[in-house]
């Protein structure tokens, strides 16, 4: 199923600005209750404020941890991957996401133009499948789309490289990974 996504906006969004005013209230939250011993005549006031810095804190943790449950989800499942496939730990992550918007691997929202369609990715056995909506299928297959994919997995720490990409009837491109050929090319000094 694909997922709507809000077109690239200017000024702060949710998912960046909340996790670093978590760790505001965190270091406020300690300064105030080391500050409360010192001044005995206005302690109790800073306990209670530092009281709820260290709760608005803990709500900032939640929150990140309900917008990233994918990528927790994901670090929590790559346990249970067999050891002869590659694990891909990207796949399910905000990266990317934003790969397939930088790389127009999207597909406009019908009802509202201020969003976007993102293709839902998966991991298989032997690679990864990304969901063909709209008219994606002949972009995913593309020679520009898989260099840009390969490039994008080896700039993120996988030595891979796709051997091929197929439409398959179900509405999914799977893309077939092998690991790396770095030591099998040829090297000239």
């Amino acid at each position: 199923m694909a997922v709507r996504r809000r077109n690239p906006q200017k000024g702060g969004t949710p998912e960046k600005v909340i996790p670093p005013l978590g760790w505001l209230f965190l270091l406020c939250g300690m300064a105030l209750y080391v500050m409360a011993f010192q001044l005995p005549w206005f302690g109790q006031f800073c306990l209670v404020i530092a009281n709820l810095s260290l709760l608005l804190s803990f709500g900032c943790l939640l929150y990140w941890l309900f917008i990233n449950r994918n990528e927790v989800m994901t670090l929590k499942n790559s346990l249970h991957l067999p050891e002869s496939s590659i694990r891909l730990d990207i796949v399910q992550t905000q990266m990317m996401k934003d790969f397939l918007f930088q790389a127009k691997a999207v597909a406009p929202d019908p009802y509202d133009p201020r969003y976007q369609q993102l293709p839902e990715v998966m991991q298989t056995q032997d690679g990864l499948k990304i969901e063909a909506i709209g008219n994606l299928r002949q972009w995913l297959l593309s020679d520009n789309f898989r260099d840009d994919l390969e490039s994008f997995l080896n700039q993120n720490g996988y030595d891979v490289s796709i051997k091929n990409a197929q439409y398959h009837l179900d509405g999914w491109v799977y893309f077939t990974l092998i690991r790396g050929i770095k030591s099998d090319r040829l090297r000239f000094k």
